[in-house]
């Protein structure tokens, strides 16, 4: 069964948004210029900041304009990536191999200060 989450977001620090699968989403533009979006994996550390450090984008910049609203459906790619037995690893060029990310979430924001109403459809 699906549910629906609703969040408005306001500057540009992230915010954590849990590890439920994310089906779609939909950013609609509630300020009076155009924003960017952002949907990303990374520490749960990380919320209520800015900083970009060891996360992985799955949507960066995606530019929304004044008035306008992105809708995204998932193509299966983030479905039950939490999920028990599932792994989500990326590539360390250090040491040339995957590596498990641990004690991550998924994290939304808006640029510069903007704000967006977003709603996400979860599994």
């Amino acid at each position: 069964m699906a549910s629906i989450n609703i969040i408005s977001l306001s500057g540009d620090n992230f915010v954590d948004i849990g590890t439920q699968n994310i089906l779609s989403l939909i950013v609609s533009n509630t300020d009076t210029e155009d924003i960017t979006f952002d949907l990303a994996i990374g520490p749960t550390k990380i919320a209520d900041t800015s900083t970009t450090t060891d996360v992985v984008f799955v949507l960066k910049s995606v530019p929304v304009v004044t008035g306008g609203t992105l809708v995204w459906d998932d193509d299966g790619v983030l479905s039950d990536a939490f999920t028990a037995g599932s792994k989500v690893l990326k590539f360390d060029a250090n040491q040339k191999k995957f590596k498990d990310l641990k004690n991550n979430t998924f994290l939304i924001r808006v640029g510069s200060s903007h704000t967006a109403d977003v709603v996400l459809k979860r599994k």
